[in-house]
């Protein structure tokens, strides 16, 4: 009981915050990590299957604990420092282990590590990474699949995250949950739990089945889309969108499942050692060992952790200023002779459905995609993002515009003295992306800054740089992304969109700093 009270408890004080977000994350609209509600009652359940094991072993204060717990506690006061709730939560991962090797003792602990380590599939990464891993998967997905399933006949084009059967209406709609991260996320956890909670120890089986469990899980999804597209063909979209999709999931998951098992059954045979000698297999000696208990010297740590527990709490709930919403939204409708153009009620449905995931990556529902028209009928396209203590979910612009299905060709940063003349700022930049869609082969310029009431710049590392100190003394300052796209059209050089840009850039900027105020 002691080392629950002097060491376990005043961390789950202090890792409060942390936890609500590994909570929230796991409950987040991707269902990318539903899979973690399970992985605590899986390490439940092997510390009990194994208790006459490691209830026989001595238990004693181990201060080479110290060497995990100290640097993931500094980690989680950095991350609370700067409000940034992945870092607190990823230092879990080193804070876990080492308090139960302080707690407890190597000698305890010996046969639990495993368990321990089940630890890296209970904490969701950052939103940063969830978004590329599920752009890039995603990618794989769509090509993979609509090739695969060209080779059969199915007469397949791609036009973004759509696929389209030629010569039948309607199309696919590859989501970003269909990308294959979450069946990613839940093989690799269940290969490492048939690897070390089942079956024979041999190192070599081990090894084997935790590198197996991705490409299966990759080459699942890839054929399922192809299926997909095959039943499109077969019995057409409808069918393959509804039933089909429904289908298609169950037979991916059984196929799933049934190739990690029979590989784990193959591997056991030729590969997998013999089972160690262990209390477990022979009760009656564990029963006879007498169970020391913890030395009186846990106290002295047990008081640190205490005393470190209610400011690492205050420090991560202390948030002096809330978020906003609603000033992307008052943007004027009319910018620099451009007048916003209302989308079709299939593109607001699109958008609609797209919003709580756009929402979740940005980590504000404080922003708006609007597309302007000029009088010479030239369009710009523009994404206004507002943030106050949510500024880490702020990306850098070629994130997004890789993620909408475009190749950059360029990015690179401009001297920008026009855009705030007043300032004499001679270093003023703007970032500059040249890309063209891969789905018409169309080229786009896009200029972006990030900035606040009295500052502004292109450059993703000063707009880190500006935010860092200022969350670290909790004087957070509101501010903005704004991203200006125009078309290149044919016939013209790109100079000519860049100065489009240049103009309704130049005029939106004091309209974003007026809406801070």
């Amino acid at each position: 009981m002691k080392p629950f009270l002097l060491v376990f408890l005043p961390l789950l004080l202090a890792y409060a915050t942390a936890l609500g977000w590994c909570v929230d994350r796991w409950n987040a609209p991707t269902d990318y990590f539903t899979h973690c509600w399970l992985v605590p009652f899986v390490g439940a359940a092997v510390v009990w299957h194994r208790r006459r094991d490691w209830q026989a072993r001595a238990r004693a204060l181990d201060l080479r604990g110290l060497w995990l717990l100290v640097p993931g506690m500094l980690l989680h006061l950095l991350g609370a420092a700067l409000m940034i709730d992945s870092w607190s939560a990823a230092s879990i991962v080193l804070t876990l282990p080492g308090a139960a090797w302080l707690a407890l003792g190597a000698q305890r602990l010996r046969g639990l590590w495993p368990v321990l380590a089940l630890v890296l599939f209970m904490i969701p990464m950052p939103i940063y990474v969830e978004g590329r891993m599920a752009f890039v998967l995603k990618e794989v997905a769509v090509q993979g699949g609509s090739w695969l399933a060209n080779l059969a006949g199915a007469d397949i084009v791609r036009k973004g995250d759509r696929l389209l059967p030629q010569g039948l209406e309607g199309s696919l709609f590859v989501a970003d949950a269909c990308g294959g991260l979450r069946s990613l996320l839940a093989m690799l956890t269940l290969g490492y739990c048939l690897a070390f909670f089942t079956g024979p120890p041999g190192k070599a089986r081990r090894v084997l089945l935790l590198l197996v469990a991705a490409p299966l899980a990759i080459t699942a999804n890839v054929t399922r889309i192809a299926a997909l597209c095959l039943m499109a063909r077969w019995f057409g979209v409808p069918f393959a969108e509804g039933t089909g999709h429904t289908v298609a999931n169950v037979v991916e998951w059984l196929a799933l499942l049934g190739a990690l098992l029979s590989m784990d059954g193959l591997l056991a045979r030729r590969l997998g050692g013999k089972p160690t000698t262990s209390a477990a297999t022979a009760p009656d000696q564990a029963a006879s060992e007498p169970v020391p208990t913890v030395s009186s010297s846990l106290v002295k740590p047990g008081v640190v952790l205490w005393l470190l527990a209610g400011p690492l709490l205050w420090l991560s709930l202390y948030r002096p200023f809330a978020d906003r919403d609603g000033r992307a939204e008052q943007i004027v409708t009319a910018i620099a002779g451009y007048q916003m153009e209302a989308r079709s009620k299939e593109q607001q449905a699109a958008f609609e459905q797209a919003l709580p995931r756009w929402r979740e990556l940005l980590g504000t529902g404080d922003f708006v995609w609007r597309r302007y028209r000029g009088p010479e009928k030239h369009v710009i396209n523009v994404v206004a993002l507002f943030h106050d203590t949510n500024w880490k979910s702020v990306h850098p612009p070629r994130i997004c515009i890789e993620g909408s299905n475009m190749t950059i060709e360029r990015d690179d940063l401009i001297e920008a003295p026009w855009l705030a003349p007043e300032s004499n700022d001679a270093g003023l930049v703007v970032s500059r992306i040249v890309a063209k869609r891969r789905s018409d082969s169309w080229r786009y310029l896009t200029l972006s800054v990030f900035g606040t009431d009295s500052w502004v710049s292109g450059d993703y590392w000063n707009f880190t740089m500006h935010h860092l100190p200022l969350a670290l003394f909790r004087q957070n300052e509101s501010g903005f992304l704004l991203r200006v796209e125009s078309p290149i059209y044919a016939g013209e050089q790109e100079a000519a969109a860049e100065q489009r840009c240049r103009e309704f850039l130049q005029q939106l900027l004091p309209e974003a700093r007026r809406l801070l105020r």
